[in-house]
């Protein structure tokens, strides 16, 4: 149960941000549950099915689409809203506009917030985040009112099989500092062989990602999928919700929420997501996959980050430490790199660092405290994930281009996998994922940092 402080805070934001269907079924709905879980519903006809029966507690499922959709994701929604009536038939109508209703399953509640039909569709330009959010605010309202035990916000998609163990996961984990919980998860691959190779293909690019960054040394170093995740009703209220953006608000809301609290890497049973190319959102997943696959040759050019950027990367962050210690500036503390090294090229470093504007938000952060400790974590507040890709995707144009993905796995130090480069791409798929399951030890996020 959840104390008063976080109720307070809670409240607050209900008042403030929260979407007005929160205030309609907290009001309108009864019953209590022990946990809850929300899942976004775009054009799900044929996978949102399987996972309602799987899972005890309340479900919150938001139907999604705007007017510019498709007819085919409008037909879909509007089939999965028929079957919904038709299989689960005893409900009660919880709200007229938008329609809400609250179905019983055999383990618990389902309720269905309909922002799929004429009136209330969900405005231009906003999609999946905007789901997410009215499903997770209607828990947190729940939770506030004290009608949900859990302290966690779990979050999933509509094509995703959770593990048995799901919920207990958390049971380890303190929410009170923590900031989200991310949970592992494998692809599960279409039989037709193109796809399933950049299914493949895509997650070795994720997970080499993440290992690059933890290897550089960047609290950011977490899978940013909106499918994983678990977080807390205190750490959620506290950085206003999920964006309302069309796509990438997982990773948006992950960069607040490492800001605020750690970032754990669960290492239980795994989910399962499905590897298939779509046109849900710009980019992702779905999208990468219909790239790869609709462009001639896509998976032969398939390319990863040169293994160089991530050393400027953790050189870059060594120097946010030097700064923070010596509250010098960032022009002082490059002067101090050395020059003429063939694996380090210390002017691409500078440069990436002058094109996201690092010199500038140093001598910002240095006005605003002498104490090294709270300086340090200014610093890396300010150099988030988002500036951490920025610099990368400078260091990439700058003079470190990415290259073939063999050749960067057998290269990168932070692989393990130089000496098992020509391993089909299943097998390297499964050993980064054991390479990444090794870093569920240590939390991520900007409070996990200690000084040195």
């Amino acid at each position: 149960m959840i104390d008063r402080e976080t109720v307070r805070g809670i409240a607050k934001y209900g008042a403030r941000q929260a979407e007005p269907e929160a205030a309609l079924v907290a009001a309108a709905l009864p019953g209590r549950w022990g946990h809850a879980l929300v899942i976004p519903a775009y054009g799900e006809e044929q996978s949102l099915f399987p996972l309602l029966g799987s899972v005890p507690g309340l479900i919150v499922v938001v139907l999604n689409a705007r007017a510019d959709s498709p007819e085919r994701i409008h037909a879909s929604n509007r089939a999965v809203a028929d079957r919904l009536a038709r299989d689960l038939p005893d409900f009660t109508t919880v709200a007229e506009a938008p329609p809400i209703r609250a179905h019983r399953l055999p383990a618990g509640t389902l309720v269905a917030i309909d922002r799929s039909v004429e009136g209330h569709y969900l405005p231009e330009g906003q999609g999946v985040g905007l789901a997410r959010k009215i499903g997770n605010d209607v828990v947190l309202a729940l939770a506030a009112a004290g009608r949900v035990e859990s302290p966690w916000l779990h979050n999933t998609d509509a094509d995703v099989l959770l593990p048995p163990d799901y919920f207990d996961q958390m049971e380890p984990i303190d929410p009170e500092t923590a900031g989200c919980a991310v949970y592992a998860y494998d692809h599960r691959f279409e039989p037709a062989p193109e796809l399933a190779e950049a299914a493949r293909l895509y997650e070795i690019s994720l997970r080499y990602y993440v290992l690059g960054l933890s290897w550089a040394g960047s609290p950011y170093a977490y899978q940013s999928m909106g499918s994983c995740l678990a977080i807390p009703v205190d750490a959620y209220a506290a950085v206003r919700g999920f964006p309302r953006k069309n796509a990438a608000e997982d990773f948006y809301v992950l960069n607040k929420l490492a800001k605020v609290g750690l970032i754990h890497r669960l290492n239980g049973g795994r989910l399962v997501l499905e590897g298939r190319p779509s046109e849900r959102v710009p980019f992702g997943t779905g999208r990468a996959l219909r790239d790869l696959v609709g462009k001639k040759g896509g998976l032969a050019r398939f390319r990863l980050y040169h293994p160089l950027a991530f050393a400027h990367l953790a050189q870059g962050i060594r120097l946010l430490g030097i700064v923070a210690r010596r509250g010098i500036s960032l022009a002082e503390a490059l002067s101090e790199v050395p020059r003429g090294n063939p694996f380090f090229r210390a002017n691409v470093l500078e440069q990436a660092l002058q094109r996201i504007g690092a010199a500038e938000a140093v001598s910002a952060a240095i006005g605003t405290s002498k104490d090294s400790d709270v300086l340090l974590r200014r610093l890396h507040t300010w150099f988030d994930s988002f500036r951490t890709l920025k610099l990368l995707h400078a260091l990439r144009d700058g003079g470190l281009p990415s290259m073939p993905w063999r050749q960067a796995l057998k290269e990168a130090p932070f692989t393990n996998l130089a000496a098992t480069p020509d391993e089909d791409t299943e097998s390297l798929r499964a050993l980064l994922a054991r390479e990444e399951a090794a870093l569920a030890a240590t939390p991520a996020g900007v409070p996990a940092l200690e000084f040195e």
